[in-house]
């Protein structure tokens, strides 16, 4: 699905953009700022796409294209594309975005920082690890200094970057980046932080291809929470490749029959209690 460009020219393109609209009633802005924070709770990645490009359409036309609240609603949309399973989408988006965001706010602005790790991130997802990984190695000393070493984004971007290491091939490098961030973000941002549960995704996905590297043993805590945890959320493709991880998951932890308990685990459980709950 190809997303349509922000309207109104893009940066660096011959022509003067048009002229911005009149001062939105304070009201209105507060009623499309709502919506727009809101669209997380629409039923899935694709409803909230959905609902995020009508807000941002509203903004743009209302509040213009080179407002702050405008232009995260586009920031938004380009994530929620990605989440949807659409990076390359987001990639197209993003870009345009990040330009905007550097024109109206400036290139050291938080949110313009912001716009550059979703676009890092979408590149990665889209099949540009390398590239991904070298705008992250350039972006994670911005974003340390804007929000400090242990800020949700400064984390996030080392995970992100830890994750696209992992792409490219350097996996003890991503495996031993994710396993020291992960007690930080533990403490520093909580559980239900985004940035947790990427780390323990791409950790989990890493785990199998480092056994066979490590040559087997026992499996460390922090990686049997990661593979669990990425059981629960399914991140596979198939039923198939989820069948095969479970049993990667009993081989390296001498424990059969996970699967009930899997499916037994509640809602609202803690990745750790879960981890207890399947292998206890």
């Amino acid at each position: 699905m190809t997303i349509p460009p922000i309207p109104a020219q893009s940066p660096g393109s011959s022509g003067e953009a048009p002229a911005e609209p009149a001062e939105a009633a304070p009201e209105l802005r507060a009623l499309l700022v709502r919506l727009r924070d809101g669209a997380g709770d629409a039923p899935g990645p694709d409803g909230a796409a959905h609902l995020l490009e009508l807000v941002a359409r509203e903004m743009t036309a209302l509040l213009g294209r080179y407002d702050r609240e405008t232009l995260v609603a586009w920031r938004e949309l380009g994530f929620a594309r990605r989440e949807a399973g659409d990076p390359a989408a987001a990639v197209h988006l993003l870009g345009q975005v990040v330009a905007d965001m550097a024109q109206a706010l400036g290139p050291a602005d938080r949110d313009t920082l912001y716009a550059h790790l979703e676009f890092a991130a979408a590149m990665g997802d889209a099949g540009d690890p390398g590239g991904a990984a070298q705008r992250l190695r350039d972006l994670v000393p911005s974003l340390t200094a804007e929000v400090g070493p242990q800020g949700d984004l400064a984390l996030t971007a080392q995970v992100q970057l830890a994750v696209n290491l992992g792409r490219i091939g350097d996996l003890m490098g991503a495996v031993g980046q994710l396993l020291q961030l992960l007690p930080a973000i533990e403490q520093g941002l909580g559980e239900q932080s985004r940035a947790l549960a990427d780390a323990r995704t791409g950790l989990g996905r890493l785990v199998v291809p480092w056994r066979r590297v490590a040559g087997g043993g026992g499996l460390p805590p922090v990686m049997a929470v990661a593979m669990v945890h990425r059981l629960i959320v399914w991140d596979f493709g198939s039923d198939a490749e989820a069948d095969a991880y479970l049993t990667e998951l009993e081989r390296a932890t001498g424990r059969k029959g996970l699967a009930g308990r899997l499916a037994a685990v509640p809602d609202g459980m803690t990745a750790a209690q879960a981890t207890a709950m399947v292998l206890g």
